[in-house]
């Protein structure tokens, strides 16, 4: 589909959404700490013309995100998925510094939004930000190498509930990067990432809206945001 690469603030390494080519980072530059707030000044960043307008690249994402001629659904949706999770490792990684128990003692998401882990046993927890989004990535990770989940062997066939899968690695990655949005877009434009992360997070909501991956009502805390990236006029 489409190649690009990531800015000299954070290395010169690949973003890809072309199955088969690697991604690999380097080393962060330091950002002297400053006073920023932390929240609610970050929000209003993000919906700033001049940051909403910020894009890789000027292609219409909705010619991507639709399913080819001759390609099998679920061998589509595992592709993107794998690579929505790829890309947005990259931003967490550049952020591990920043987002710390520290700075970001709950998993927020907004005002008056704070996500929650529900473990095996059906335990509601409130985890600290990284302590959340580490268990997400690692949850993820671990359906995308299980053979039965997301199958690469010939012969192999998707499970029925492959897209119940799906559906609920899509709610984590909101939950990830509605984080970064309100709590982290001042490093964003530290680190020169404004338009990697609104490319990834079109490219998230065009395809979730293609396969019907995620409800409405879950993007809410983002949907002004949403409302601006997706405008003809962006």
């Amino acid at each position: 589909m489409f190649l690009f690469e990531i800015g000299k603030c954070a290395g010169n390494y690949l973003w890809s959404y072309v199955p088969g080519t690697s991604s690999e980072t380097r080393k962060r530059k330091k950002i002297p700490d400053g006073s920023i707030d932390r929240n609610g000044e970050r929000e209003k960043l993000c919906l700033q013309d001049r940051h909403v307008s910020c894009r890789l690249h000027r292609d219409d994402l909705k010619i991507y995100v639709q399913l080819p001629k001759g390609v099998e659904e679920n061998e589509w949706i595992a592709t993107h998925t794998i690579k929505l999770y790829d890309n947005l490792q990259l931003i967490t990684n550049c952020l591990t510094d920043y987002c710390t128990s520290e700075n970001c003692p709950v998993m927020s998401g907004g005002q008056n939004q704070v996500f929650f882990w529900v473990s095996e046993r059906n335990k509601k927890m409130r985890p600290t930000a990284p302590t959340y989004i580490d268990m997400v990535m690692s949850w993820i990770e671990k359906q995308i190498k299980d053979e039965t989940v997301f199958p690469t062997k010939y012969g192999n066939q998707f499970p029925a509930t492959f897209k119940d899968t799906v559906r609920k690695m899509f709610k984590f990655f909101f939950h990830i990067m509605a984080h970064i949005y309100y709590s982290h877009f001042q490093e964003i434009i530290n680190f020169e990432l404004v338009a990697h992360i609104n490319t990834l997070f079109h490219h998230y909501v065009l395809f979730s809206q293609e396969f019907s991956l995620v409800e409405d009502k879950e993007m809410a805390p983002l949907e002004t945001l949403i409302n601006l990236l997706i405008s003809p006029n962006n």
